[in-house]
């Protein structure tokens, strides 16, 4: 007969699939099954008509195909803290949820907004905030810093090798990974209600924001944090629309963590990318090329290019003359080139900023397209909602013809490895054929080119 120890038994933590791209996001780009016909509810039976597939391309295989949204963009247990010690080890993705819930609603009525065919959305100071703290979570939970921190301390080989051990031997840490748990935790709590868009240089806004750096950097990895403050205060938010029906946006896995910019300063981006909808996509424009520049943003560009080098080989933006603006808002006005604050002193907390949907032309739809078509490389799927808006961004990357990319993509698909220089086996060249041989399935009329 067994006899009872009189200790309870330890609950099993069960494994979860954790996305990095929430599902609200997803269902935007969802689809029926092939051949599925939505019933209409009779008296509350019948099928459910929310579609529940994603469009898929294989990025290895170049197959097309439809699969469950709730197993993609994801990975089993990313945000798990396997230490037998935390008694809730899904911790972490718990506190993801509750900016996600926050998060879902606001785009919730812009997705409305836009839908409705209105010509732009209103949000609250608190509203924006959240946005953009959701964006530099979306940065900061990819599957690029996954790879990066879940290592031991002695395979850890990144550049600050050095200064993130020193970090974790200060504060405790035993993985890597314990550092970008903690990192996320603090930066889902951090405060960032500082009013940015008045003139920084006042005494009073300058140590606001110094106090608000110096509690984060007491609270995460001073690199990471002065990363999020950047990301935060760097640059201003918009939303693009394609004006022509055919076109759409494209959902790459690590679509949230691509920018266009210089490539050897990760902190000098001009343009960021977040997939709201096929037919909606949140933008970051880098303060840089803001409207109010008394400059202009043509000379700043000119100034930059003599000591950086384009993400994708030139020294400009491809997205320079994007028609896009920072939104006004209720508390200022445009003066000479300039914002001037309202003589009625405003408390933050009733602040309205008009976002405007701005519709985009083909060309510039495209540019983002072959943006994160140029990045996917390193990933294995993308989603996409129709084939005719897939064909479009396909055909548009591969012609090759967008200002600062590397070797035009016409001479390595229509070349041979030779003449090219490259080896048949080169990953690029690689994924290029690919990528126009799924085009040519769509039935594309680019050129044939070499096989």
């Amino acid at each position: 007969m067994a006899t009872s120890t009189g200790e309870e038994p330890h609950s099993v933590t069960q494994s979860q699939y954790h996305h990095y791209v929430p599902r609200f996001l997803l269902r935007n780009y969802a689809v029926h099954k092939d051949g599925f016909k939505p019933s209409t509810k009779k008296n509350g039976k019948g099928k459910s008509s929310e579609p529940q597939k994603l469009n898929l391309l294989d990025l290895e295989s170049g197959e097309l195909k439809q699969t469950w949204l709730s197993k993609n963009f994801g990975l089993q247990d990313m945000y798990r803290d396997f230490d037998k010690a935390n008694p809730d080890q899904h911790k972490l993705e718990k506190q993801l949820s509750v900016l996600e819930d926050e998060v879902s609603q606001i785009l919730r009525t812009v997705k409305a907004r836009f839908e409705a065919g209105k010509a732009e959305v209103q949000l609250s100071r608190q509203e924006k905030g959240k946005l953009r703290k959701f964006l530099f979570i979306m940065l900061y939970r990819n599957r690029t810093l996954h790879s990066r921190f879940n290592k031991s301390k002695e395979e850890y080989d990144d550049v600050d090798r050095e200064q993130l051990l020193q970090y974790m031997e200060e504060k405790g840490f035993k993985h890597p990974r314990d550092v970008w748990f903690a990192n996320t935790s603090a930066f889902l709590n951090a405060d960032i209600d500082i009013n940015n868009d008045k003139p920084a240089d006042t005494e009073h806004a300058a140590a606001l924001l110094q106090a608000l750096k110096t509690k984060l950097e007491s609270q995460a990895y001073p690199v990471d944090a002065e990363w999020f403050w950047y990301k935060i205060q760097g640059s201003f938010l918009s939303f693009c629309t394609p004006r022509a029906k055919e076109d759409e946006f494209l959902m790459t896995q690590n679509a949230y963590s691509v920018f266009e910019g210089p490539n050897d300063n990760l902190w000098a981006d001009y343009h960021a990318f977040a997939p709201v909808t096929p037919r909606l996509m949140m933008v970051t424009r880098s303060n840089l090329l803001r409207r109010a520049s008394s400059v202009g943003h043509q000379s700043i560009l000119d100034g930059l290019s003599n000591g950086v080098k384009s993400i994708h080989g030139g020294a400009g933006s491809c997205l320079e003359d994007l028609p896009i603006t920072d939104p006004d808002n209720n508390y200022s006005r445009w003066f000479n080139g300039s914002r001037v604050l309202s003589a009625t002193k405003m408390s933050p907390d009733k602040h309205i900023f008009y976002f405007k949907f701005f519709a985009i032309r083909s060309k510039h739809v495209q540019r983002i397209n072959t943006v994160l078509l140029e990045e996917a490389i390193k990933t294995e799927t993308l989603a996409y909602k129709t084939r005719t808006g897939l064909l479009r961004a396909l055909e548009a990357y591969l012609r090759g013809d967008t200002p600062g990319f590397q070797a035009p993509l016409r001479e390595v698909i229509g070349s041979t490895s030779t003449e090219c220089g490259l080896d048949l086996q080169d990953q690029r060249l690689i994924y290029v054929r690919m990528l126009r041989r799924v085009a040519q399935g769509l039935g594309s009329q680019l050129p044939a080119g070499e096989n």
